[in-house]
């Protein structure tokens, strides 16, 4: 101050100031780059997860629609059969096997645990996709109880059609015309376990119990409108994993 250079001091003091702030200013960018990069890794990782949980969806809708394909052209032959359409000409003992297939149920258990994950844990946030993010939680929500009101009930018919075929043949059924592989449940034709004559009479006892066949026709019309639905959840699994991809190699 008693040599006259209080501005050059001023101006020094000042320019140390911004220097501090434009520092803590990239500091504090870095920092957020860094913490973004970090979200992103964690976010393709969970992607990649979320995409072969829906990978293995995938293949379980498949083999679901297939088996209760397989379901419904049983209950529709026991149907056909009584409401005597021409064109269907078939054992009794082949009858009797449908009664028996056309009771089958296969629940299907989708793979949520990476999205539950990510729900219970607050970090839907951070999928940026916002296509992605919406469609999650109705795929794993709405789009599956449209399938479990159809045709993932447990229908009153199987439990009484089960409850009136003799078990010794029931055991021969399951033994013979049915086959478990893996994830895989196979219907099959089977030779018979008795002649036409004691098949004739089971068929024709099950054909005039009024309740167990308006039990297999609703469970028969779950089955058709539910795979409707179910081709919609397919669908609805192909959109997330191609969202997926787009992501992951971005």
């Amino acid at each position: 101050m008693e040599t006259g250079k209080t501005g050059k001091y001023f101006k020094y003091a000042i320019g140390e100031i911004i220097l501090v702030v434009i520092g803590i200013l990239i500091a504090l960018q870095i920092n957020n780059w860094n913490e973004s990069r970090k979200e992103r890794i964690k976010e393709k990782a969970y992607l990649t997860r979320l995409k072969e949980d829906l990978i293995s969806d995938k293949k379980a809708i498949e083999l679901n629609t297939n088996f209760y394909n397989d379901v419904f052209i049983a209950g529709s032959l026991v149907l056909s059969n009584l409401e005597g359409e021409e064109d269907v000409i078939t054992s009794n003992w082949d009858i009797l096997v449908a009664y028996f297939h056309a009771s089958q149920i296969w629940p299907m258990l989708m793979q949520s645990s990476t999205y539950e994950e990510l729900k219970s844990s607050g970090e839907l946030s951070l999928i940026q996709n916002v296509t992605l993010r919406n469609r999650l939680p109705f795929y794993h929500g709405n789009g599956l109880r449209r399938y479990q009101q159809t045709m993932g009930i447990n229908p009153p018919y199987r439990k009484m059609v089960r409850g009136l075929i003799p078990s010794n043949i029931q055991n021969y059924m399951w033994d013979n015309c049915h086959i478990t592989e893996g994830d895989n449940q196979i219907l099959k034709k089977c030779d018979p376990f008795i002649d036409e004559e004691d098949a004739e009479v089971l068929v024709s006892g099950l054909g005039s119990n009024s309740k167990l066949i308006e039990e297999l026709r609703f469970y028969m019309s779950n089955i058709k409108v539910g795979q409707d639905t179910l081709k919609e959840q397919g669908r609805l699994c192909d959109a997330i994993i191609n969202e997926i991809e787009k992501e992951i190699i971005d």
